[in-house]
């Protein structure tokens, strides 16, 4: 593999990953952290690497111990983020380890995830995509307040004028008695 089918190979998954990452934080209330894009490209850079050197199967056993740990020692992910994980890591080995005289077909596969990754955020964030602002609101938690979505809806709209909105609970602090919400309008 000469270098400008290496840099061809690399530019494909580095603009795929940015497309996906475009449409993965379409969500207002969930959004992917940008290094996560790394994890596609350090997969794209260690594929490489292991075409070009003999590997044995412990290696593989031992990656597979790592990223085992890695996500039981981490925060856990929302599906979005393990979604977007997943599609760039398939991404990234079909671009270093697919034949180049079938370019074609890489090609295929390239848009036919892309597209279909797309098309499920388009479906799936279309309600969340409605609302381009977001807001921090405090209300107090009394002692007979009930966290039904009414009883928080009519709190919010008294603290804000405000008639179409989404919300979501970030915090019930007990110590203040207040209700911390992220209110998408």
């Amino acid at each position: 593999m000469d270098l400008n089918e290496l840099t061809g190979r690399f530019l494909l998954l580095f603009f795929s990953i940015l497309l996906l990452y475009f449409f993965s934080n379409r969500k207002d209330n969930e959004t992917i952290n940008p290094l996560m894009v790394i994890v596609g490209l350090c997969t794209f850079s260690l594929c490489y690497l292991f075409t070009k050197i003999e590997i044995g199967v412990g290696i593989g056993f031992g990656l597979f111990a790592i990223f085992s740990i890695l996500r039981f020692r981490t925060q856990s992910f929302t599906v979005n983020a393990i979604i977007f994980l997943f599609a760039t890591i398939t991404l990234s080995i079909l671009d270093i380890m697919y034949p180049f005289e079938k370019i074609e077909i890489l090609l295929f596969f390239q848009v036919i995830i892309i597209g279909f990754y797309i098309a499920a955020s388009i479906i799936v964030n279309k309600k969340a995509s409605n609302y381009f602002n977001a807001v921090d609101v405090k209300i107090p938690l009394i002692s007979d307040f009930s966290l039904e979505n009414e009883n928080i809806r009519k709190a919010i709209q008294e603290k804000i004028n405000i008639k179409d909105f989404a919300f979501k609970i970030v915090l019930i602090n007990t110590v203040t008695n207040e209700i911390d919400l992220l209110v998408f309008y």
